[in-house]
């Protein structure tokens, strides 16, 4: 059994993109809503369950004659590609549970004390005791 690195390489290169997509439209937008990673997890689950059907639908398919096909479509392979899925679901599903602790503590501090103005300036509550508030 080969390990397949470039199918891993690739899929891991598609996270990467997931989550600089959804970067750039959080640091567009201003807020933490786009999850890249969990957009991804879904993605590649999806992949994953669409892969195991088309490779037992070709296993079960009874071909008389050899096809360039046969070897993508035994269970033997689904299992070796079931690797470069499970690494960067993994690796995805823990980056989505980072970004929702990230986004949990964004909205904590957003409602603890920073107040936003009709402007879009930031107030922000410098002494609890005097009620006291900096303008930026």
């Amino acid at each position: 059994m080969d390990f397949p690195w470039l199918p891993l390489a690739f899929n891991l290169t598609l996270l990467g993109l997931a989550l600089f997509i959804c970067r750039a439209l959080n640091a567009s937008q201003g807020a933490l809503t786009w999850n890249g990673a969990l957009l991804f997890l879904a993605l590649c689950l999806s992949a994953m369950l669409l892969d195991f059907t088309l490779t037992m639908i070709f296993a079960s398919a009874g071909f008389n004659a050899r096809t360039p096909y046969d070897s993508f479509g035994s269970r033997t392979a689904w299992s070796e590609r079931i690797l470069t899925y499970l690494i960067p679901c993994a690796i995805s599903l823990l980056l989505a549970l980072r970004f929702r602790r990230r986004q949990r503590f964004a909205r904590a501090l957003a409602g603890r004390g920073n107040k936003t103005d009709r402007e879009g300036s930031v107030q922000i509550q410098t002494s609890p005791y005097s009620h006291s508030e900096l303008t930026l």
